[in-house]
């Protein structure tokens, strides 16, 4: 589900309301970044479905800016090695 995230309060209560005037689902609730210690710093966040129309465009007119998660399907981890790598040469050489 991705995510909106704000830095003001009355952005994120904007962009709340457009969202209910035409039905669409959301949550916002407030979220502290790693390493924040005063929670008035903390974002508001806004979590919207996946299916909200021109979700880029709304974001960019409201001042916000979106985080969307990766999507564990479409990545495919690298293949690992076949064999030990040699991080030293060896003596002799």
């Amino acid at each position: 589900m991705p995510e909106v995230h704000f830095d003001e309060r009355e952005d994120a209560e904007a962009f709340v309301a457009e969202l209910e005037s035409q039905g669409l689902a959301h949550r916002l609730h407030r979220d502290e970044f790693a390493g924040e210690d005063d929670f008035e710093d903390a974002a508001w966040l806004v979590e919207v479905e996946a299916t909200v129309p021109d979700l880029h465009a709304r974001v960019e007119r409201a001042g916000g800016w979106l985080v969307e998660a990766p999507d564990p399907s479409r990545s495919v981890p690298p293949p690992l090695p076949e064999a030990p790598r040699r991080i030293k040469r060896s003596p002799g050489h």
